[in-house]
């Protein structure tokens, strides 16, 4: 079952990051925003919108563009279990996304809100990390009757969760005993003792030469490369820096990998295995639903899905 307390990400929204789990591909990554338009185009004016799991509410981002682009008022509502306040982080953000309405602390199991409030719910990469049958219970209950419920949702083959496989195998690598991070801190240590680093910047260069190779096993490796150039430049220019500012950032910097790697177990957890496709299909297939659909979402022509399309109506 998914972690229920999130605690990778509970600190990922409190910065300038519009969404999460993105693919490294920018080009997939702008035709999922094109799907998402495409889905809030063809919602109707004055329609009720509920995001679940919204993160720094790149979904309702994408409404809030289709209702100026169409002319339209959308009501948008955004709910997840962090503690979010997106128009306090994001730099750039369109027309109208300072009316949404963003609730922190709201757990997908238990929405805050009146029965048939929303005509419309969806959710990206967000839904699966609730416990679904009491999360899909809140959908339905939430949904006005011929509501449409819209979720794009991780799946065991697909290139986002690949993805973050290979940075979770990259992080790991990271932070291993005699790794990058562990030689760049016994480096650390011995200028702080006011010690030659002498043998330690041998254990480092080693380490910096492992990650090397490393990289040419493992491209991209795009988090390995990323934090290794730090820590060669840092390593070239020691005496550039006081030690006590040399350990705060590599102590930054471990426990941003941790974090990350948090995340990334969270995001296995919550793939929707076959298992969990299979409550989902007996869920929305019935009473209280109608017109279930549930198909592998392709983005241009990419070999692996980037998740599973979920669709569903609320009953009349």
């Amino acid at each position: 079952m998914p972690a229920a307390s999130n605690q990778g990400w509970r600190d990922y929204w409190k910065s300038n990051r519009p969404a999460s789990c993105v693919p490294a591909n920018d080009a997939t990554a702008a035709e999922i925003a094109a799907y998402w338009v495409g889905v809030f185009t063809d919602v109707a004016d004055q329609s009720r919108i509920l995001d679940i799991a919204t993160g720094n509410g790149i979904l309702l981002a994408h409404a809030a563009s289709a209702a100026v682009e169409g002319g339209k008022t959308f009501a948008l509502t955004g709910v997840d279990l962090a503690d979010i306040a997106p128009q306090k982080y994001l730099d750039e953000a369109p027309v109208g996304f300072n009316e949404i309405r963003f609730v922190g602390k709201t757990a997908a199991e238990a929405l805050p809100f009146e029965v048939h409030e929303f005509d419309v719910v969806v959710s990206q990469y967000g839904l699966e990390y609730a416990q679904l049958d009491k999360a899909l219970a809140e959908v339905e209950r939430v949904l006005a009757p011929g509501g449409r419920f819209v979720w794009l949702a991780h799946c065991d083959d697909s290139e986002v969760v690949l993805q973050n496989r290979d940075q979770g195998a990259e992080v790991d690598f990271l932070l291993k005993p005699r790794g990058p991070i562990d030689a760049m801190e016994r480096f650390v240590t011995r200028l702080g003792k006011g010690k030659k680093p002498s043998n330690a910047a041998q254990r480092l260069q080693a380490a910096l030469a492992d990650a090397e190779r490393y990289c040419q096993d493992h491209p991209p490796a795009k988090v390995v490369v990323e934090v290794c150039t730090v820590i060669a430049d840092s390593a070239s220019r020691w005496q550039s820096f006081h030690p006590d500012d040399l350990a705060r950032m590599l102590a930054d910097a471990r426990a941003r990998l941790i974090r990350h790697r948090q995340r990334i177990n969270d995001l296995s957890n919550a793939v929707v295995t076959p298992e969990r496709l299979r409550s989902i299909e007996t869920t929305l297939q019935s009473t209280g639903w109608r017109e279930c659909e549930i198909v592998a979402l392709r983005a241009g022509s990419a070999e692996r899905p980037i998740g599973l399309q979920i669709t569903a109506r609320r009953e009349d």
